[in-house]
């Protein structure tokens, strides 16, 4: 019996499901972790992607400021990483969502 990483199989369909307006939103979710690291990502989530800009909903208001010192990294680390173009980030305290 041969084994295959079901990982790709997995992003495959739920990109097919997202479709084209979707697509940076997935992207976005799926390489946020690896973006800020395991740690921030449990505590900051990605809520919504309109218009180029990243809304991030942060569990409190230590992690934000931490964010918000990060926040130009991050944007770079998202164009070089993801291939994706930010114009800004918008962190705000609220509750955590789970996708």
């Amino acid at each position: 019996m041969a084994f295959f990483e079901t990982g790709n199989i997995i992003k495959n369909v739920v990109y097919n499901i997202a479709g084209s307006d979707f697509k940076d939103l997935v992207t976005l979710v799926f390489g946020w972790k690896k973006i800020v690291g395991k740690l921030l990502s449990e505590r900051a989530k990605i809520i919504k992607f309109e218009n180029k800009i990243l809304f991030i909903a942060v569990t409190n208001n230590v992690w934000m400021q931490e964010l918000v010192l990060r926040k130009y990294k991050i944007m770079q680390d998202i164009q070089n990483k993801l291939y994706i173009k930010l114009d800004d980030i918008i962190f705000f305290i609220g509750t955590r969502r789970k996708y």
